[in-house]
């Protein structure tokens, strides 16, 4: 038996021979993210502050800088004597327990030529549903399968704002868009994931976003305005034509508004006409912030776009524990832990 002790709490639990971190955590009912419970997804990556853990198998969602900075993922590391963690959570995160949840559909539209806006109204609750922007849900769908959206909206409302893009074989996202009547009722899981801005410095922000990517960062710029943050932010959304910009509107007038916001659309296959930034997001990234030692970063997106962040930015001298990030393309596999209201 081994003690694991979690930084800036009071909290410590006991792990069994052989037993993973997780693992015993939720035999204990306590409350640490988790995602794909497989290493590949990342939400439950820790850093290890005192003692010791093995891993079950190379984790492939850490970086050899992060594993280097003594990050682990909680799913995969067992500990070998006592072991202090440290998290990197905000006090809020531990009350905010996932619930299963009914949700009406009340609008569907297309934002671009293969992404649908999906809008849930939530059922009335003296206890409604919140959650940390940057977060996501499971909808739970007929053949008990899961299926992974961020959610795009800053809590605080009855509606829960979704983007999902449609693809050839993608068979949920093709009855969204063609099928589905408005007031279905969909059942969802939330919140869910360890994906959301860490308030505790005053250090610039930087959000890189690619493709839908952009759902969970949108939601986190909605929360910084609504709540005043003076932080210098820069939003940098990498998508290959002017077409895929589907919030290009939205966010050119959120940064009008907002005088610490600046927003960058990056191309990568960009029109005869684009006068903006154009190539590979991350470069532009560096190009356009050479001191990003200096900040935190918010990455969400396609894997490929997540792991060049990951070594590009580590070698321009970022501090892992400085680097957020939510693998988009990862179908995550959560398990229910409570009914619904």
């Amino acid at each position: 038996m081994h003690k694991v002790y979690l930084a800036n709490s009071d909290t410590a639990f006991d792990v069994s021979e052989g037993e993973t971190i997780l693992a015993a955590a939720q035999r204990q009912g306590l409350n640490l993210p988790f995602g794909c419970q497989s290493g590949t997804c990342g939400a439950c990556r820790a850093q290890v502050t005192q003692g010791r853990v093995e891993t079950l198998g190379e984790p492939p969602a850490l970086s050899p800088a992060e594993r280097e900075a003594g990050f682990t993922l909680s799913c995969l590391a067992r500990p070998m004597g006592e072991v202090h963690l440290d998290l990197h959570l905000p006090g809020a995160f531990a009350t905010l327990r996932p619930q299963l949840w009914p949700a009406r559909v009340i609008g569907k539209c297309w934002l671009a030529h293969d992404v649908i806006g999906l809008s849930l109204r939530l059922p009335q609750s003296e206890r409604p549903l919140r959650w940390l922007a940057g977060q996501y849900l499971d909808v739970l769908t007929d053949d008990g399968a899961r299926r992974s959206f961020s959610i795009a909206n800053a809590s605080g409302s009855e509606l829960i704002e979704l983007h999902l893009r449609v693809v050839p074989g993608g068979r949920f996202a093709n009855w969204v868009a063609h099928d589905m009547p408005l007031r279905t009722i969909l059942r969802f899981e939330a919140p869910l994931g360890a994906f959301f801005i860490r308030g505790d410095t005053r250090r610039p922000m930087v959000f890189m976003a690619g493709g839908t990517g952009l759902a969970p960062l949108r939601a986190m710029l909605q929360e910084c305005v609504q709540r005043g943050e003076t932080r210098p932010m820069t939003l940098f959304w990498g998508a290959r034509a002017q077409r895929d910009l589907y919030c290009d509107a939205e966010l050119r007038e959120l940064s009008e508004r907002c005088p610490s916001l600046r927003y960058v659309p990056v191309l990568s296959e960009p029109d005869a006409d684009w006068h903006g930034a154009r190539g590979w997001v991350h470069e532009e990234v560096l190009r356009q912030v050479p001191d990003i030692a200096g900040h935190e970063l918010y990455m969400s997106g396609p894997p490929p776009m997540i792991e060049a962040g990951k070594r590009a930015f580590t070698e321009a001298g970022l501090d892992p524990a400085r680097m957020y990030y939510d693998s988009f393309e990862y179908a995550y596999r959560t398990f229910p832990v409570a009914n619904a209201p």
